[in-house]
């Protein structure tokens, strides 16, 4: 009963900031920021919502129009029955995108997970895309065929999702992020410990990566990760990662649309190799190494993020620029707006 009415304070307390959109899927969540084009589309990481873009979203709004959103069953997008494939997700964006008669083409930016998400979209909707930035995506050899420990980790990992639900239905989970907000972590790690070591370490990991956020952002957080539903549908995505590396393993977007992949310095060699391969299969692919960040490159070296999405942008209305310049229509604009000017400098000089 107490829990029940800590999430319906939550739920007043802490209103979606950006808009819901309905589409043919359910309700999803958007934070609109910024002006101009093309506009560019953050997809989050696995478990990850609009908060965790939202000091990226900032700077990326100084110079051009900026999306972030909740996928279906985070945040305060409301959760779906479909299963949890590319194709369903891709159809819901698309979706998203199309109800808010968001122009096209867009700059596609994922992080991890999403590198999935934003190479599937650009494969099934090329002609919208004007360039793919991914900050230390997943790639389809990592999960396409997994070893018995990773299999045991994705067992693990589902596990302790679904557990996590049923603690934040108790509240007990709301009880132990009340206590680490205050400075006692003894019965927080006492009850992690009781998952083994594994996901002791991974909470730790996640929670020192989230603590690079600002402090009212961390407080939503802690909102959210308080209901069952953000541990269920965790639990959902952690099951499908095998099959999402399936879905996209083989298939490759186009090699005209640019891409900037940015790997964190943690990576092993293959996955290095792996991600230098996507950038080069495009004609214009970059591939950039943090050297000073992990795995949440958006967090630690904001700037090569803004840098890589700038430059995109600034390809892309230059190129625009070029189009239009070199348009019949437009180049007899051009050319009657320079005569008319020329005359009136003559008849001003005479």
């Amino acid at each position: 009963m107490l829990q029940q009415i800590c999430i319906r304070i939550d739920r007043q307390k802490f209103a979606a900031p950006g808009m819901l959109v309905e589409i043919l899927g359910g309700t999803m969540h958007v934070s609109r920021q910024g002006n101009g084009s093309p506009h560019v589309i953050l997809e989050a990481g696995i478990a990850a919502s609009t908060i965790n873009w939202r000091p990226l979203q900032e700077q990326l709004a100084s110079f051009t129009t900026t999306y972030s959103y909740d996928r279906a069953g985070f945040g305060w997008s409301l959760a779906e029955s479909r299963g949890c494939t590319l194709a369903n997700i891709s159809e819901d964006l698309h979706s998203l995108l199309r109800s808010m008669q968001v122009p096209v083409p867009y700059i596609l930016v994922g992080h991890s997970f999403a590198g999935y998400i934003t190479r599937a979209y650009a494969n099934r909707y090329p002609e919208e895309i004007a360039g793919l930035v991914l900050v230390d995506p997943l790639t389809p050899e990592e999960w396409l065929s997994p070893t018995s420990g990773q299999r045991w980790d994705l067992r693990g990992g589902i596990w302790f999702s679904r557990i996590g639900g049923v603690l934040a239905f108790l509240g007990v989970i709301r009880f132990c992020l009340w206590l680490l907000q205050r400075g006692n972590s003894g019965v927080p790690k006492g009850a992690l410990a009781l998952f083994g070591p594994t996901a002791t370490q991974r909470v730790g990991r996640i929670l020192s990566e989230l603590l690079k956020l600002p402090p009212d952002a961390v407080r939503v957080i802690r909102a959210r990760w308080s209901t069952p539903k953000f541990f269920w549908t965790m639990a959902t995505y952690i099951k499908a990662l095998p099959r999402c590396a399936a879905e996209l393993g083989g298939r490759q977007f186009p090699a005209q649309i640019p891409v900037t992949v940015l790997s964190g310095s943690h990576q092993p060699p293959v996955r290095l190799a792996e991600h230098k391969a996507i950038a080069e299969h495009s004609v214009c692919g970059r591939h950039i190494i943090a050297e000073k960040s992990r795995h949440w490159i958006h967090l630690d070296q904001p700037e090569l993020v803004v840098d890589a999405v700038k430059e995109m942008v600034q390809r892309f209305r230059s190129s625009a620029w070029e189009k239009r310049a070199h348009s019949p229509s437009t180049g007899e604009r051009l050319q009657s707006k320079h005569g008319a000017e020329s005359l009136h400098e003559k008849s001003r000089r005479a």
